[in-house]
C-alpha cells in the first residue's frame, strides 16, 4: 500500500503542528490477548474500558534500541501534544476495533496501524488513492470485499474497512510464518515486494529479516515508526505522554434506517456537528444515508436520536451496540466476563427459521447451521445480539449447530 503523502502528513503532524488536514534474524510476535479456552467452555470477555489504557496492559513486545527506532521515537517526542491529538481522535473508533482485534486473536496494538496510516481519520486519502482508516487502496480493496459506488465507498466504513484490515493482517501474517514485522511492512508496502526483497537477500547470502531487507524508503521508516509508537504508548510516563482519557459514551453504536436521509438532517436532530457526523460516516460519499443504510453515532446520541428517527419512521431495529455481547446495563467503564457451557436442541433440518404462530405475533425458531453465530443470525433479522440471549436466556453468545433458538420480531422491530 502505497501512502507516502499521508505518511508524510502524519510526520509533519506528530512534528510540528496539531492538526490533520483532511481528512530479523528472530521473528517479534506482538502479545495475544487469547479468549480461555476449558473445556467445552469458553470465557468471552468484551473491552468498555479505556481502550488506551487496556491496550497499555496488553503490549509484551520487545522493542529493539537500534538507530532506526530511536530516531522515528525523536520525531515523533518532538510534539508531544501532536500526538496525543491523533491518539484522541481515535475515541470513536478505537473501542470497535480492540474488541475486532481480540475476537480474532489479533495483537492489540494493531489498533495503532490507523494513526500511522490515516491519523485516525477516515476520510484521509493518498496520491496513490489509498483511503479510510486503514488505507486500502482500491485493487487490495476489491481483493477484500471493500467494494466502492458512486454513492458508498466501503473502505471508508469502520465496520467493512476493519473487517477486511484484519482478515488481511491474518493472511499476510500466516504467509510470514508468524513474523509481525515482515507482516507489517508487507501492508506497507506490498507482499510481493517484501517477498523479492527477502529472495535478493537469500540469493546474495544474506539475512532475510525485516531489519535487513532492501525495501522502499516509505517502508523502511513505516515498522520502527510503529515500534517506536509501542514504546511510546507503553512508557508514556516516562516520555510526558498523556495517553487519551476516552470514555464509552464517545464511542459509536449503529442505528439502522429504513429510508434515504441526509446526513445534514440527521445532524440537526441529534445535535452532532455535521463535519463530525460525515467522518463517523465517511462511507457515504453523497453524505446521504443509503445503503447499506447504516448510521454510527457516539452512544452518548444514540437514545435520543432514535426516538427522533422512530418518530419520523426513518429506523428499523433498536440500536445496535458495535460491541454486541455487552448489555447496556455492564456500560461503560468495566471489563465484562461471563462463562457458558450450553446444550441445545438438535434437529435434522438446519439454517430454516419456522414460523410460529399467527403474523401478528411475527416470532419464529431458527435451527443454527453449520457456520452460524449470534452476529450474523442477528443482523440477517435485525434484532439485538442481547436479545437473543435474553429470549433463549444464554448467558454467552456461543452457540453450535442445531441448537434452536426463539427469535421475537416483534419486540424488535418497530416498523
Amino acid at each position: 500500500m502505497k501512502k507516502l503523502l499521508i505518511f508524510t502528513v502524519l510526520s509533519l503532524l506528530l512534528g510540528g503542528c496539531q492538526n490533520h488536514s483532511s481528512r530479523h534474524n528472530s521473528v517479534y510476535k506482538l502479545h495475544n490477548s487469547k479468549s480461555i479456552v476449558n473445556g467445552g467452555s469458553i470465557k468471552m470477555t468484551s473491552m468498555t474500558q479505556n481502550p488506551w489504557k487496556y491496550m497499555l496492559s496488553q503490549i509484551n513486545v520487545s522493542v529493539p534500541e537500534n538507530s532506526r527506532v530511536k530516531a522515528e521515537r525523536e520525531r515523533l517526542l518532538r510534539n508531544p501534544q501532536g500526538f496525543e491529538n491523533i491518539a484522541l481522535r481515535s475515541e470513536p473508533y478505537v473501542y470497535y476495533i480492540i474488541n475486532q482485534l481480540r475476537r480474532n486473536d489479533l495483537p492489540v496494538e494493531l489498533a495503532l496501524v490507523p494513526l500511522i496510516e490515516s491519523a485516525y481519520d477516515p476520510l484521509a486519502t493518498s496520491p496513490a488513492q489509498a483511503a479510510g482508516l486503514w488505507q486500502f487502496v482500491p485493487v487490495t480493496a476489491k481483493e477484500y470485499g471493500l467494494n466502492r459506488s458512486s454513492s458508498f465507498d466501503a473502505r471508508r466504513d469502520l465496520i467493512a474497512s476493519t473487517t477486511s484490515a484484519i482478515s488481511l493482517l491474518q493472511n499476510l501474517n500466516n504467509r510470514f510464518n508468524g513474523d509481525w514485522l515482515l507482516t507489517l511492512a508487507a501492508y506497507n508496502a506490498g507482499e510481493g515486494r517484501v517477498r523479492r526483497a527477502m529472495e535478493k537477500n537469500k540469493a546474495n547470502g544474506l539475512p532475510v529479516n525485516y531489519w535487513s531487507l532492501d525495501l522502499p524508503k516509505e517502508t523502511m521508516h513505516y515498522v520502527p515508526k510503529i515500534l517506536a509508537i509501542i514504546d511510546i504508548v507503553r512508557n508514556n510516563q516516562k516520555y510526558g505522554i498523556k495517553l487519551p482519557d476516552c470514555s464509552y459514551e464517545n464511542s459509536l453504536v449503529r442505528i439502522d434506517i429504513s429510508k434515504n436521509i441526509s446526513l445534514a438532517k440527521i445532524a440537526k436532530y441529534a445535535g452532532i456537528p455535521l463535519s463530525d457526523l460525515k467522518s463517523f460516516n465517511a462511507g457515504y460519499v453523497q453524505q446521504t444515508v443509503n445503503g447499506p443504510f447504516h448510521l454510527l453515532v457516539p452512544y452518548v446520541y444514540a437514545e435520543d436520536l432514535y426516538q427522533k428517527l422512530l418518530a419520523e419512521n426513518l429506523v428499523t431495529t433498536q440500536i445496535t451496540e458495535l460491541l454486541q455481547d455487552v448489555p447496556h446495563t455492564t456500560m461503560p467503564f468495566e471489563v465484562k466476563s461471563t462463562t457458558i457451557q450450553y446444550s441445545g436442541i438438535r434437529n435434522n433440518s438446519y439454517g430454516t427459521p419456522l414460523v410460529q404462530g399467527n403474523n401478528s405475533k411475527k416470532q419464529i425458531t431458527y435451527l443454527v447451521k453449520e457456520g452460524d453465530n449470534l452476529y450474523s443470525i442477528a443482523q440477517n433479522y435485525r434484532v439485538k445480539i442481547t436479545d437473543i440471549l435474553e429470549w433463549n436466556k444464554l448467558k454467552n453468545p456461543r452457540i453450535k449447530e442445531g441448537d434452536v433458538l426463539t427469535i421475537n420480531l416483534v419486540s424488535t422491530n418497530p416498523i
